[in-house]
């Protein structure tokens, strides 16, 4: 045999064994003694089930996206109560922090509609009124005027109101009570327009206020509210309206 194919053989039996080399795949990576101690007792545990066992190796991890199906997305919470179409029974007392000669006190009976879950309207009668005199009267009382006659403050007693109210209830949610205890909540607006009835005359009130209630159940509901009030009061005999602040604390009904 000339040199010539000796050389040829010995090429063509090393081409064969590179290229067979590299037809072998590599040994598969060495798991962790963890990953491997977790995939077994998930196996035994879907054997013993009759389940197929998951995949370890498709495990989705803290790089991962997440679908442009869930990025957007938000979760909000139902409303605690269901009040549209409902008949409504507002009661509650008022205090008002007016620097007049006199603190009054009155109770509200109001009857009214859910227009709907946010919305609700009430005819508003406050048939009593508690009024008690300030220490403002005593002291000018006290004072003697120029000629000998003696000084008086007088303004009107009030002693009914009617109008009516407009609730607004944007706002809904929770609060916690404790570690343990959740009171669902909503948040309005509150207008009101009345008349009111003086045991000399009779006069306007507006209002407007924030508050909130509190749902003490599916008929029941604790409502606080601060109003800011523009009202016609009578003070010596003369009629004008001035800004007073009111609190309001009573019990809703939904019925």
């Amino acid at each position: 045999m000339s040199k010539f194919a000796l050389i040829s053989a010995v090429l063509a039996l090393n081409l064969a064994h590179n290229a067979k080399a590299e037809d072998v795949p590599p040994p598969p990576a060495a798991s962790s003694s963890s990953d491997a101690s977790e995939a077994s007792a998930a196996s035994a545990s879907d054997s013993s089930s009759g389940k197929t066992p998951l995949d370890a190796s498709v495990r989705i991890g803290s790089d991962d996206e997440v679908s442009n199906v869930f990025r957007d997305m938000g979760v909000v919470q139902r409303k605690a109560m269901r009040k549209r179409g409902r008949f409504l029974l507002s009661t509650y007392g008022t205090l008002d922090f007016s620097d007049g000669p006199y603190t009054s006190y009155s109770i509200s009976i109001n009857p009214g509609y859910a227009i709907s879950d946010f919305l609700e309207i009430y005819a508003q009668f406050s048939p009593l009124y508690i009024v008690n005199k300030r220490s403002i009267v005593d002291l000018v009382s006290s004072l003697t005027l120029q000629g000998g006659q003696q000084a008086t403050i007088t303004a009107a007693r009030p002693k009914y109101q009617y109008g009516i109210e407009v609730l607004w209830a944007p706002l809904y949610g929770k609060d916690s009570l404790g570690m343990n205890t959740i009171i669902r909540s909503d948040t309005f607006l509150k207008f009101g327009a009345s008349q009111i009835q003086y045991d000399t005359t009779r006069g306007m009130g507006f209002k407007l206020g924030l508050g909130k209630t509190f749902f003490l159940g599916k008929y029941m509901g604790l409502r606080f509210c601060i109003d800011y009030g523009y009202i016609q009061s009578v003070v010596n005999n003369e009629k004008s309206f001035k800004g007073v602040l009111l609190s309001e604390l009573g019990v809703n009904f939904y019925l």
